[in-house]
């Protein structure tokens, strides 16, 4: 198997991953708004958790845009790949969209840590966390779009 497939693999695989580490912040997030609780240790560690998982996923995720043929027959002819849908969402929109994403959330996670109120801890991250949630899944290649993947992947298949 070829280090492309794995890493698109691991890529789709860790997907699920965010998603679960991303609903569970904004919960805690979102919880603390509406109930005003304090700021815990729990609160913290579920946006260091989404923003670290984040990270990693953002790091495969650029081995995997120099590794993808997708993204190497855009960069052959990048004026060209702006005018063919599926290359232009790859090289650019998927990447551009989860970019944004990363980075209001570890902004998000850096900024609620430093809130002077609790409220403030909460609303900060509710906030980003929830913008940065929109933004990974308004940018996942779903199944049901035009340029989607399977919600799983093959491993190699």
């Amino acid at each position: 198997m070829s280090s492309y497939l794995i890493f698109k693999d691991v890529h789709s695989l860790l997907r699920w991953v965010v998603i679960l580490a991303a609903l569970w912040a904004l919960l805690r997030a979102w919880s603390g708004v509406a109930f005003g609780s304090a700021w815990s240790n729990q609160d913290r560690k579920s946006g260091l958790i989404f923003s670290s998982i984040l990270n990693l996923q953002l790091v495969i995720g650029i081995v995997l845009y120099f590794l993808s043929p997708i993204t190497q027959a855009a960069m052959d002819n990048f004026g060209a790949a702006m005018k063919d849908g599926a290359l232009r969402y790859f090289a650019v929109e998927h990447v551009t969209g989860m970019l944004l994403a990363v980075i209001i959330a570890q902004v998000g996670y850096s900024i609620s840590k430093r809130a002077a109120t609790d409220r403030g801890k909460f609303l900060r991250a509710a906030i980003t966390y929830t913008i940065a949630t929109l933004l990974i899944l308004a940018s996942i290649p779903w199944p049901f779009m035009k340029y989607g993947r399977p919600l799983f992947p093959s491993f190699g298949g």
